[in-house]
């Protein structure tokens, strides 16, 4: 194979690489992936416009999490993501260039049990704040949750401008309030946050249950692989639960970024061996 790989196309970014996995007649968790064109949905003001990937034999090296397996003997630390100038690779399954060392995945959130009312309280201030600051008049109630923080935010009918196309002004006011999060307890690893508007988030997770679902039954009938969308963590997390509650499945984690995909197949010990037909 060339060392370029090849380029294929399809009607989702799955398609697209369903056909890569197709012509290499390579496993999906095999192949390092790089977007040429993200493509456009047909609604879009350009038309229609298939998503398009390079794929490649992806180097046994470079675990599916797109870091650098570490030396044997465990001397050094993984090779991340990030080229020389320190930009982040576009490359799934791990960049084809070497670079600086990586110093591993972020800490893990804060124990909800470290979460106090007071804390609770100081996010609600925050949220409240940046509403003020957007002069967006509207009201934000904070609840601890199960794994952390919960912030619903309520605009009354300017709602939808908090949302965004697709949910974008929402993830970005949770980055935002993550950051002023983080800025004020630098010390410490953050609570898990949750902002929500008008119960948007909660249809949504209910449409990533839905669709992560649909995956495990696709994947459990073709005893093959299946895969999502580039996925941000917090919709990745869903889809990982959801696939959790189900024996004999499991899930792997492919890319490098802040969207990466979700593959879902049979648990190893539960995958038939080709004897099996």
């Amino acid at each position: 194979m060339n060392e370029s790989g090849i380029v294929t196309e399809g009607e989702t970014f799955t398609d697209a690489v369903a056909a890569a996995s197709a012509q290499l007649g390579l496993k999906i968790t095999d192949l390092g992936i790089e977007i040429i064109d993200p493509g456009a949905s047909a609604s879009s003001s350009t038309g229609f416009r298939p998503v398009r990937v390079r794929a490649w034999r992806r180097d046994p090296e470079v675990s599916p999490e797109g870091l650098r397996k570490p030396p044997a003997g465990g001397g050094g630390r993984a090779s991340s993501g990030y080229d020389d100038g320190g930009r982040r690779s576009s490359s799934y399954g791990g960049a084809r260039r070497a670079g600086p060392v990586n110093y591993g995945p972020p800490p893990p959130p804060m124990d909800p049990e470290k979460i106090t009312p007071q804390l609770v309280d100081d996010v609600r201030g925050m949220a409240e704040g940046i509403l003020l600051h957007m002069e967006f008049p509207g009201s934000v109630a904070a609840e601890k949750t199960r794994h952390g923080i919960r912030v619903a935010l309520d605009a009354g009918d300017r709602d939808q401008y908090l949302i965004g196309p697709d949910g974008e002004t929402l993830a970005a006011l949770q980055h935002l309030l993550g950051r002023m999060i983080r800025a004020r307890m630098p010390d410490e690893a953050p609570p898990r946050l949750e902002v929500d508007v008008a119960g948007y988030r909660d249809r949504q997770i209910e449409s990533l249950r839905e669709m992560a679902r649909g995956l495990i039954e696709e994947a459990r009938d073709s005893d093959g692989e299946v895969s999502t969308e580039p996925l941000p963590a917090s919709e990745r997390r869903i889809v990982h639960l959801e696939v959790a509650e189900v024996p004999g499945m499991e899930t792997v984690t492919i890319g490098d970024g802040h969207f990466k995909r979700v593959v879902i197949r049979r648990a190893s010990a539960d995958a038939p061996s080709p004897s099996d037909g």
